[in-house]
């Protein structure tokens, strides 16, 4: 007996009703819509500043100083044109250890000094004396004692050597030396090793095997897209983002004990030893110029004009890229903004009937012989990242230069590189740059397990060449 149906029922046709139900199509965008703009910087990447590295650990030589400079203190004042004996700071004296390159166990027992017998010195008038042309103390060093201490007596008999009690820098402007003279020791520069390890970054993106044929209501963009599987780009974008933002802050483990030693111990993982990479932001905070500027002004053109100062002392590049938060980037335009006067539009130069845009940002600033240009870093305002709520990198800023550093030794010596790039672990024809791969759990799984995955490792870090020469801007 055939089940009884109402059939037909006294409704008009709408959509409140039956024919929402069962006929309407309903129209979906076709297109995906990106609300957030997924790429951090790619900062290196796009430059091509980047370079492969043959071990998980990478060493770079920087040279020290040329010029020797004393630091020293002395028993107190000397008369008009008396010598005053000084004992050199521990600051200015290098230790040196066995004369055999293979003799690695002696301690560091010899030690060497900026000044030698001769040099002719500058020492700071006595406090309350305007350190300025005319009024220093140029003397000759006239003995040197053990590698500990030296005398100077002055030039002009009518100089008289003040007191220094706290250790004080004494430069050297030359040396004197008599007719018929032997020289006297020899200078060595030293170099400085600095040291960064790559640093092991995974990610992966799952689908199941049912999920990856199903049809979806968005249009996928033509071309290679059909070979991935569905959400795939965002998975590689995420493994992106983990890449920039360590090689941005990240950080190398010092923590041994409780970190590294439970990786190889079976207390975290078995026989699995672990490193991390120091990021650009680390490596600057650690041996750059930092300019600490008051949280209440901000940023103001004194502290531009005085860290002028600063970073020329480091034979800085006259132009430099400054990479910003986004309101340390609004502070800026403010602060330069307020400075233009006697008004920056007049009015009469418009013609009303077209649309006009006033320009009140600045993506250069030139104060006195540096040039900065400017660009606001997404990555720092990443609310997902450093942009997140309660972090503070959205008023900071790295300063770099835009110059290229020269290698003064080992495999690239005397090529000119830049003074940012990505390193990562690369030899027998395999990158680890960022390796994708593969695996289809229900052929190559012993379950059968009907997942298919797509990996990402990425073994990387980065270096920062003379970090004298780079800075980092951000609030007291």
């Amino acid at each position: 007996m055939a089940t009884y149906n109402s059939g037909g029922a006294n409704v008009v046709r709408s959509h409140n009703f039956i024919s929402s139900q069962e006929l309407h199509k309903p129209h979906i965008q076709s297109k995906l819509v990106q609300r957030f703009n997924e790429t951090l910087t790619g900062f290196l990447d796009l430059a091509g500043a980047k370079a492969a590295t043959d071990s998980i650990e990478y060493s770079r030589f920087e040279k020290n100083r040329v010029m020797p400079k004393i630091k020293a203190t002395n028993g107190g004042a000397g008369a008009a044109g008396a010598a005053v004996a000084f004992t050199v700071h521990a600051d200015a004296k290098t230790d040196f250890g066995s004369y055999s390159p293979y003799d690695t166990g002696v301690t560091a027992t010899t030690k060497g000094m900026p000044v030698r017998l001769y040099d002719v010195v500058q020492i700071r008038p006595a406090a309350g004396t305007l350190a300025s042309a005319g009024n220093y103390i140029t003397g000759l060093v006239t003995a040197v004692t053990n590698n500990t201490a030296f005398t100077v007596t002055p030039l002009n008999s009518a100089d008289a050597i003040p007191s220094i009690a706290a250790a004080q820098e004494i430069i050297i402007i030359g040396n004197m030396n008599g007719e018929g003279t032997g020289f006297q020791k020899s200078l060595s520069t030293k170099v400085t090793k600095y040291t960064e390890n790559l640093q092991i970054l995974k990610s992966k993106y799952e689908v199941t095997g049912t999920e990856k044929l199903q049809a979806l209501w968005i249009d996928m963009p033509a071309g290679d897209r059909k070979a991935f599987l569905p959400g795939e780009a965002d998975g590689y974008m995420t493994m992106l983002k983990l890449v920039d933002t360590t090689c941005l802050v990240g950080e190398a483990v010092s923590n041994t004990a409780n970190i590294s030693e439970l990786f190889v111990d079976g207390t975290l993982e078995t026989d699995a030893p672990i490193s991390g990479t120091n990021g650009v932001i680390t490596q600057a905070l650690d041996g750059g110029n930092t300019l600490n500027y008051a949280s209440l002004t901000g940023v103001t053109l004194a502290d531009l004009y005085d860290y002028n100062t600063v970073i020329d002392k480091e034979s800085a590049d006259k132009t430099n890229m400054l990479n910003l938060g986004i309101d340390l980037d609004q502070q800026l335009d403010r602060e330069l903004g307020d400075r233009v006067s006697n008004g920056a539009i007049s009015y009469g130069v418009f013609n009303f009937d077209a649309e006009k845009a006033i320009a009140l940002n600045f993506n250069k600033v030139r104060l006195g012989a540096y040039t900065y240009e400017k660009r606001c870093l997404d990555a720092m305002n990443d609310p997902q990242v450093l942009g997140a709520d309660g972090f503070g990198y959205s008023y900071e800023g790295l300063m770099l230069p835009m110059g290229m550093s020269k290698v003064a030794g080992g495999s690239e010596a005397g090529a000119m590189i830049p003074t940012l790039r990505k390193r990562f672990l690369a030899n027998k024809g395999v990158s680890r740059e960022m390796e994708v791969n593969y695996f289809e759990g229900l052929s190559q799984s012993d379950s059968g397990l009907d997942k298919d995955e797509v990996r990402y490792l990425s073994h990387v870090g980065v270096e920062l060449q003379a970090k004298n020469k780079s800075g980092y801007w951000k609030r007291a």
